[in-house]
This record gives C-alpha cells, structure tokens and sequence, in this order.
C-alpha cells in the first residue's frame, strides 16, 4: 500500500510529520498540508478550504512555507517533510530517505549525517557561523534601508522623466512653429510675388489691347493720294504689334499659380518612431564594508567563503 510522502508506518498505524488537527479532533489520521499561525492549526486540503471559508483574512502557509510552520524543526527535509539522515557529496545536499529514493540513487557518495557531524561543534567553521549570519543580517537590514530610499528616488526619477519627455516634446512643438513660420514666411514672399506679376500681366494686357486699338482704328481712316503706301506702313506696324502681342499672350498662359508640396520625408519619420526615446534600468553600485567568513566544512571540497 502507498503512503503519502511525509509519511510511515509504524506498526499498523500510519505516522505523519504533521497531522491534520481537526481531524485529529474527530478520531481521524490525515496529513497537514498547511498551517494558519493565527489559528495555530495543521489542516489537510479538504479542512483548508473549511477554514478559508469561515476566516478568509488569515495566512495560511502550505507546505513550500513549511519553514513558517510552528514547531518546525530543521533536521526536516523541506520538500518531503521527513528526518534529514544523509549528505549527497556529489550534489552537496543533505537528504531524508524519499530524496535518496528519488533523487539520488546513482549517486556515488552518499555518508550518513552523524559520521559527518562528529566533533563539528568544535571547528572553527561553526563558530563563525553566528558571525557571519549576524554580518548578512546586518547587511541585508542595510540593503532594505537602500532599497527604501530607492523606491522614494524611483518616484523622482518618474516624475523627472515626465519632465524630460514633456521638455521634448515642447522643444519639437517649437522646432515645428518654426518650420510653420518660415514655410509661411515663403508663401507670403511668393504671394506678393504673383500678385506683382498679374498686376503688372493685367497694366501689359490693357496696354497691348489699347495700342493694337488704336493701330486698327488709324489705319482704317488712312485716306488721300498716299493712302495705299501709308496703309502698307500701318499693316507692318500691325503685324509687327500682333507677334508682340502673341508672344506676351504665351508667356502669361504659361504662368502658373502655387501649392504646396510637404517634404515627403517628414511623416514617414514620424511613424517610424516608436516613442520619444528608450526608458533604460541603470545600476547603481552600492559599496559598503564587507568581511569574509569560511563556512566550509569537512565534506566540501571547494573554498566556501560568505
């Protein structure tokens, strides 16, 4: 029959690392999988959701917190819930049976704990051991206080690069009022420009019509003994008027208006931006004292500094 792991059998009862408490209470043997502090109960899956139920504001740890559980104990394995008994030196990791059993059975170096712990509270890595935990204690209460005072910079920074971006921003708005300005600028010059010129097409015109008018007018009212002579004279002085003004007809056809042509460049360029620019982590190098202590013990082969 399978057991559970965290669980064996003694005689013909089956014994559990933990025991479910409020089976326990009703005369039944079922494994805790979580604890509530509050409540100060080990409950099994089915009791858990009873309990969330009628206190769903309380912590509850399963058992990945099992180091949170009250009565924890650290000669137990935190995956499988049993008795730490063997060190893997391959994998240099402490043990219970079930690890062994699944994890470690091509292993080729496996030595049962008390034969390792023999005469270690004497050496002068355990009693450093205090030392350096109170050291990285010290350092990570530091770090908290830093990483506090980041979070307070962070909001700076936030609100800074707002700044920034809205200073973009308003440096382009200001960049595009001047090309505004002078696009505008060259359409006022070419605007005077063409008017000058019809204006002075349209004085040309009058000009060109009332002479050839007055030509027409006078060469019809040539009379006398010279009249076939002078007539010869004014239809030259005709026809001579008539190219002028055919070529001064052509010119003023091929005048043209004005309109706009945006340079093409511009909002291909801005569609191909995705923002304004990239928002970048930095790293801030936080030096502080340090010292080094060895943790290494009999059974470690390499250097184990902290």
């Amino acid at each position: 029959m399978a057991t559970g792991v965290g669980s064996f059998y003694k005689g013909s009862d089956l014994i559990h690392d933990y025991s479910c408490s409020t089976c326990e209470e009703n005369d039944l043997n079922t494994e805790a999988q979580h604890f509530c502090p509050q409540c100060e109960h080990y409950m099994c899956d089915k009791c858990v959701k009873l309990h969330g139920g009628y206190f769903k504001k309380h912590v509850v740890y399963g058992r990945g917190d099992i180091k949170k559980w009250a009565g924890f104990s650290m000669d137990i394995c935190d995956q499988h819930g049993n008795k730490l008994e063997v060190h893997c030196d391959d994998h240099q990791e402490l043990c219970c049976s079930v690890c062994v059993a699944l994890n470690h059975r091509l292993c080729s170096s496996i030595n049962h704990l008390p034969d390792l712990a023999r005469g270690f509270l004497e050496t002068a890595e355990f009693k450093q051991l205090p030392a350096a935990v109170d050291k990285m204690r010290s350092s990570l209460g530091e770090l908290k206080n830093v990483r506090t005072k980041d979070q307070d910079s962070l909001i700076d920074s936030y609100n800074n690069i707002i700044a920034e971006v809205k200073a973009l921003r308003k440096n382009i708005n200001t960049i595009l009022d001047q090309l505004e300005r002078k696009t505008f600028e060259q359409l006022d010059r070419m605007m005077k420009d063409l008017e000058k010129s019809i204006k002075d097409d349209l004085e040309t015109c009058a000009q060109m019509h009332d002479q050839l008018k007055t030509m027409i007018e006078q060469l019809q009212k040539i009379t006398g003994k010279n009249k076939e002579t002078s007539s010869y004279i004014g239809y030259r002085k005709c026809q001579s008027k008539l190219s002028e003004a055919k070529c001064l007809e052509q010119v003023i056809r091929q005048k043209d208006g004005m309109k706009f042509k945006s340079d093409e460049n511009i909002v291909p360029f801005l569609r191909n931006l995705n923002n304004f620019g990239n928002i970048e982590g930095i790293h801030v190098n936080k030096t502080q004292s340090s010292a080094k202590y060895s943790v290494k013990i009999e059974a470690d082969d390499a250097v184990c500094d902290i």
